[in-house]
């Protein structure tokens, strides 16, 4: 009488278990240099197609996940949005510079002698010209020049057509609301602490995007071979089936033992039904993390790294103390914070009175044809660079100095805006730590599924090996006669779930170890992938003066 296949499962048991046990050869590559600029990622093709799909190794995954990922368009374009926020607030220091011509004619008739005219006809032509600038004090200094041509038909007018010209430099300086770079720069440092926090929310999603590719490939791995042992198990279920009707056939056994052998083929095709969903599953998840176009979507992916369940000391206080330190959410959530600190101060700044110095200080020109009034001949005739000569000779200074104060009564609009500030501060930093300490949760939650993962593969691999020797021991007590294909067939069943046990408690170390890394923010080192353009927490904006739109 024929054996059961008993060499065929222990070969088939052999390849799986070596192809998640043996610890891959890497493909030799270049490590990652990802950009942190919007357009600066190369798109990545997919490898052609061979052997029954597309065999991509883990780390080439990663690089297309990291090329083609439309998820990281997304956060890299909020990161770049962000920079131009603060170039727009860096803009409060821009000079301003003005310039404006007017022409203005004017007839008015006359209702007095001293109006030199019956109908006074006054024709004018102005230019002004300034610019102004703020500085980080608060103040802000003006230097103006303005120039006036006027004729009129007046006889009392003894310079006609007249040019006049002036030139004036003038302070405006809050000395007490408004006072200082901290009341100035206010918005600029909140832009900067926004551009922060959006560019390390692009890094936490590069971080994710390296963990989700992990856990779809890891689940890939995992599916495909637990597949093959679902395989197995219904091609033992078959040959039971099959031995069982030559014993029917001989009389050894009675007809109704046949049903048991032929539920054991059912359950067999159910689960490899069940696996083959999960194949396509972690497929889909895989193929959207890389950026599959539709017409390839139903080419499969063959992954070829093998699981590897080798052990890793992990160094919690440090992984902890990282987490803490280096975790994009807490960076960014300190830069809200900050932003939150600034706003009270601003606010607390806004409830003080108001008191400017005002000062200004400048010279006057004038020029034209100058007639004596006594006989009405033109004395003199000068021209606009005589006016503009006085000026710069200051023949005819002027000057002002003062302060202006003000300040409303109960001021009820600031002081609402600073209690409204401080209470935001105040809940940004109690969920600033509360943050933390779901960081701090995470880190131990992924230790401790490491630590259990890792105990799971020695109990699996242990409880496989038994049920390999009591199905071995179960097959011969039925050649025998001395055992049902029931038995036989619930202790083959046992078999398999213990293999995809295994093989599961495999693929879950593999998870947990990203996971972990994933956790404590040092995934991108462990991969071996850097990030370059992010800006340093805090720093002024490198370039800033030659961004465009």
């Amino acid at each position: 009488m024929k054996r059961f296949p008993s060499g065929r499962a222990a070969c088939a048991a052999s390849v799986v278990l070596g192809f998640l046990l043996l610890a891959p050869g890497l493909l030799a590559q270049e490590k990652p240099v990802l950009s942190a600029r919007p357009g600066q990622r190369a798109a990545r093709p997919l490898p052609a197609a061979a052997q029954g799909g597309i065999r991509l190794a883990l780390n080439e995954a990663i690089g297309l996940a990291l090329a083609n990922n439309q998820d990281l368009n997304v956060s890299v374009n909020r990161a770049e949005a962000s920079r131009y926020v603060l170039f727009q607030n860096l803009g409060i220091f821009d000079p301003l510079a003005a310039v404006s011509a007017t022409r203005s004619h004017r007839e008015d008739p006359a209702s007095s002698a001293l109006a030199g005219a019956a109908v006074n006809e006054r024709d004018d032509f102005n230019v002004n010209a300034s610019v102004s600038q703020l500085f980080p004090t608060g103040g802000r200094f003006t230097l103006g020049f303005d120039t006036t041509r006027t004729s009129t038909n007046s006889t009392f007018f003894f310079v006609n057509p007249s040019y006049f010209s002036g030139l004036t430099l003038s302070l405006s300086q809050p000395l007490l609301r408004n006072f200082g770079s901290d009341a100035t720069t206010w918005l600029i440092r909140t832009a900067r602490n926004t551009r922060d926090a959006r560019y390390q929310d692009f890094v936490r999603d590069v971080q994710a995007t390296v963990n989700a590719v992990e856990q779809a490939y890891w689940d890939l791995v995992y599916a495909i071979a637990n597949l093959e042992v679902k395989k197995e198990s219904r091609s033992i279920s078959a040959d039971l089936n099959r031995i069982t009707r030559i014993k029917i056939d001989v009389g050894s056994l009675a007809p109704i033992d046949i049903v048991q052998t032929e539920v054991g083929i059912a359950t067999a095709e159910q689960e490899i039904i069940i696996v083959e969903d999960q194949i396509g599953d972690a497929q889909d998840r895989l193929k959207r993390l890389l950026n599959f176009d539709r017409a390839q979507w139903s080419m499969p992916i063959v992954p070829t790294d093998e699981v590897r369940g080798e052990q890793v000391t992990i160094r919690l206080e440090e992984g902890t103390a990282a987490a803490l330190k280096r975790r994009p959410e807490i960076l960014a959530a300190t830069a809200t914070v900050d932003s939150q600190r600034l706003r009270y101060e601003y606010y607390g700044n806004q409830t003080l009175p108001q008191l400017d110095l005002v000062a200004s200080y400048g010279a006057t020109g004038l020029a034209g044809r100058f007639i004596d009034p006594g006989t009405g001949r033109v004395v003199r005739r000068t021209n606009f660079g005589d006016s503009f000569g006085d000026v710069l000779d200051t023949e005819f200074p002027n000057w002002s100095v003062g302060l202006v104060f003000s300040y409303p009564i109960f001021n009820r609009t600031a002081r609402g805006r600073r209690g409204e500030a401080r209470y935001t501060w105040e809940a940004s930093k109690a969920g600033l730590t509360a943050l933390e300490q779901n960081v701090l949760v995470e880190v131990l939650d992924a230790a401790r599924a490491i630590d259990t993962a890792s105990r799971s593969i020695a109990a699996a691999r242990k409880a496989r090996e038994l049920a390999e020797r009591n199905l071995d021991a179960e097959r011969k007590k039925f050649d025998n006669g001395m055992t049902t294909s029931f038995q036989v067939t619930e202790i083959q069943r046992d078999l398999s779930f213990a293999r995809t046990n295994e093989l599961q408690a495999l693929a879950i170390y593999r998870k947990a170890l990203s996971a972990y890394h994933y956790a404590i923010a040092d995934i991108l080192e462990w991969k071996g992938i850097s990030i370059e353009g992010v800006p340093e927490p805090g720093q002024p904006e490198s370039g800033s003066w030659a961004m465009t739109p």
